[in-house]
């Protein structure tokens, strides 16, 4: 068998409503706007020059289940160009647009294959020999519950390259995400197939590297946790000693890309000094995002110890400043936006837990709680056992958040123990 080359893409969301600060700036909101439709032309500008023996597209194609007309018939149409040059597509749907939803009346070009409710293998040939089998399932609904990976089977009939295509949820993968489709690492190598070109999961991720199971994370960053270069994979598949070899690379698509940056104000006694090293931080930033980054959308964390905390905390402080940096806009290459900042600044004291008074109590419990982040959680259960409404309102956090609260509430408790 010679090489064959696949794109994998993933959740490419079309449509997505981006909220918050795409309303407060027209710009932003452009950009936005058509981010997803941007990282999908780009996907077919990347198969129309890189020319795939094929195109897997696995799971949330549309951001929601009524998809809208515009994002079918860009999709579409992508198909059709690919189809004159013979690139097949293989597209799942997952749990953002199921089968169940109202798909609107849309002819698919004949190289575009949907897998329907139930496990179906496709032989893709290629000068009258078999290259590979094609496995895929789509959603049926909405909150597909099934372990779907279980229902995936080899083809003995063919000792060619076999690649199973599907949005799911795999174990130990999806925090912060609902687990639809479960299943495991061990039911995908159950299944006997060389490769799985997996959806679902945001963020880019090889699980195996034989049999080859990898998340190519979505397209364009959703929101703010979803920082980073976005994009798919463009996998090499060779025959090596009995088995088949693959390697992925990375290409980017999204052209909107989310950042969170961390300031260190230690030290700094004056906000006119605080906005010039923000601005350069910034200026920076731009700097260094690759090629096909149009827009930096930026969470700000302001941290340290410093004289300006109290006027950081004024209502007008960090707006004005933001106000001042949005000519990085325009003057910036990409375009910069500050989303937001976190505090994270502590007024100028010594952290002194030998202190034989309140004050001393807290600092030790700060600091106990910091090392040891089991005490830290069993603060926390303490804290929402005694307020069982919290429960009702609050999300989980990660860890790094509970750090930040901890330094929160100590900064609370010196500002009012402190002279």
């Amino acid at each position: 068998m010679d090489s064959l080359r696949y794109i994998h893409a993933a959740d490419l969301h079309l449509d997505t409503p981006f909220r918050g600060i795409a309303q407060t700036d027209g710009q932003l909101s452009r950009l936005l706007r058509e981010a997803a439709f941007t990282a999908m032309e780009r996907l077919f500008r990347f198969c129309e020059s890189e020319k795939p023996d094929f195109l897997v597209l696995a799971g949330d194609i549309y951001n929601q289940e009524d998809h809208s007309i515009k994002a079918q018939l860009a999709l579409r149409d992508g198909c059709v160009r690919l189809q004159r040059l013979g690139i097949h597509v293989f597209l799942a749907h997952g749990n953002h647009d199921p089968l169940s939803s109202r798909l609107a009346a849309v002819t698919w070009p004949d190289n575009v294959t949907i897998f329907g409710p139930a496990p179906e293998q496709h032989v893709f040939e290629k000068n009258g020999t078999p290259l590979a089998v094609v496995h895929g399932i789509s959603h049926e609904r909405n909150k597909e519950s099934r372990n779907l990976a279980k229902l995936f089977r080899r083809d003995a009939r063919h000792d060619c390259f076999q690649l199973g295509v599907l949005h799911c949820a795999v174990e130990g993968q999806t925090a912060g995400q609902q687990s639809y489709a479960p299943c495991s690492l061990e039911n995908l190598r159950d299944a006997g197939l060389d490769a799985w070109a997996l959806g679902h999961v945001h963020e880019r991720r090889v699980l195996s590297d034989t049999p080859f199971i990898a998340y190519c994370g979505n397209s364009q960053g959703l929101h703010i946790n979803e920082a980073g270069e976005r994009g798919c994979f463009l996998v090499t598949v060779q025959p090596q000693s009995g088995r088949f070899v693959c390697e992925e690379s990375f290409l980017r698509l999204g052209p909107v890309q989310w950042e969170c940056l961390r300031l260190d104000l230690e030290g700094m006694s004056k906000i006119d000094d605080m906005e010039q090293r923000l601005g350069q931080l910034l200026q920076d930033k731009a700097d260094e995002a690759g090629p096909g980054c149009e827009a930096l959308v930026v969470r700000v964390l302001l941290a340290g110890y410093t004289e300006i905390d109290a006027a950081l905390r004024q209502p007008d402080c960090l707006p004005t400043v933001a106000g001042r940096l949005a000519h990085l806009h325009e003057s910036a290459s990409p375009g910069i936006w500050i989303k937001d900042f976190q505090l994270q600044t502590q007024p100028v004291m010594v952290r002194d837990p030998t202190r034989n008074d309140l004050l001393g109590c807290v600092w030790q419990c700060a600091e106990e709680m910091e090392k040891n982040t089991e005490k830290l959680q069993d603060a926390v259960n303490k804290i929402l056992a005694s307020r069982p409404a919290l429960l009702k309102k609050l999300t989980m956090v990660n860890e790094e958040e509970k750090k930040q609260l901890l330094h929160e509430a100590e900064r609370l408790c010196a500002g009012l123990l402190l002279p």
